[in-house]
């Protein structure tokens, strides 16, 4: 096995657990949203289970990744956080609704929080819009 590879039964052990299907809404707010079920995934001071780690999301921002790239390796670096933080992420994903903050507040044309809702929606997610 190379270096950094996934050991075949932690991608086992994440496919059983994909199969579980959560009724789970996901909703969009800029960072002043104060409400229930408020995640902040920003790359200062968000959640860290969830929040890419900053060199990858420095490397998208600088260009040396392209949208496609980064979306790949933060769903590896998901898959790994899912498996090492297995509370928080059953936790998150049985709340029900939950609201996706950054620090961006939606103001480049991509955010990274729609790579996390393409991921969660392997888990059932539903994404139901922005939160003004």
């Amino acid at each position: 096995m190379g270096a950094g590879a996934i050991p075949l039964d932690i991608e086992k052990r994440l496919k059983d657990r994909l199969k579980k299907k959560f009724a789970l809404n996901v909703y969009l707010a800029d960072t002043s949203y104060d409400g229930e079920g408020r995640i902040d995934v920003s790359l200062h001071g968000g959640n860290p289970v969830f929040s890419p780690p900053k060199q990858l999301f420095l490397h998208y921002k600088l260009g040396k990744l392209s949208r496609a790239q980064f979306q790949t390796e933060y769903f590896k670096f998901l898959e790994n956080s899912f498996l090492q933080h297995q509370y928080t992420w059953d936790h998150m994903l049985a709340s029900g609704t939950i609201v996706l903050v950054c620090s961006c507040n939606g103001a480049d044309k991509y955010c990274h929080r729609q790579a996390f809702m393409k991921f969660l929606k392997l888990f059932g997610a539903v994404f139901k819009g922005t939160m003004r």
